[in-house]
């Protein structure tokens, strides 16, 4: 008999989902992603702060996982010259491989000026 036989069957895991060990929540995984963009400059909580995710202990802003036919929304601050239509194209692609929905709202609120 083996450990599993003793609790019942154990489900499958796939790599690259929300379980899988060491990936951490899912607006976490989006917003590395997307700070790692080279044209990001920084995640943005909107005109009113209302673009976050509620995480156990803080807030995370920038992102907001749609529910049921929800897209997703994010909010960026963008490095000064950075192509916007061809940035975001780009970030939506990252947000829709990490969370799974085809709809993404990519919303550029703000410039970072050269230093």
């Amino acid at each position: 008999m083996s450990a599993s036989d003793a609790t019942g069957p154990t489900q499958a895991v796939s790599p690259g989902t929300a379980e899988a060990p060491g990936r951490g929540p899912v607006p976490e995984r989006i917003a590395e992603a997307l700070l790692a963009h080279p044209a990001v400059a920084a995640l943005s909580g909107g005109p009113f702060g209302t673009i976050a995710s509620y995480l156990p202990g803080r807030r995370l802003p920038g992102i907001v996982l749609g529910d049921g036919e929800e897209p997703d929304r994010v909010a960026v601050v963008l490095h000064f010259g950075a192509p916007v239509e061809i940035t975001a194209a780009e970030l939506r692609r990252i947000v829709a491989a990490e969370s799974g929905n085809r709809r993404v709202d990519v919303t550029v609120t703000d410039l970072e000026m050269p230093a």
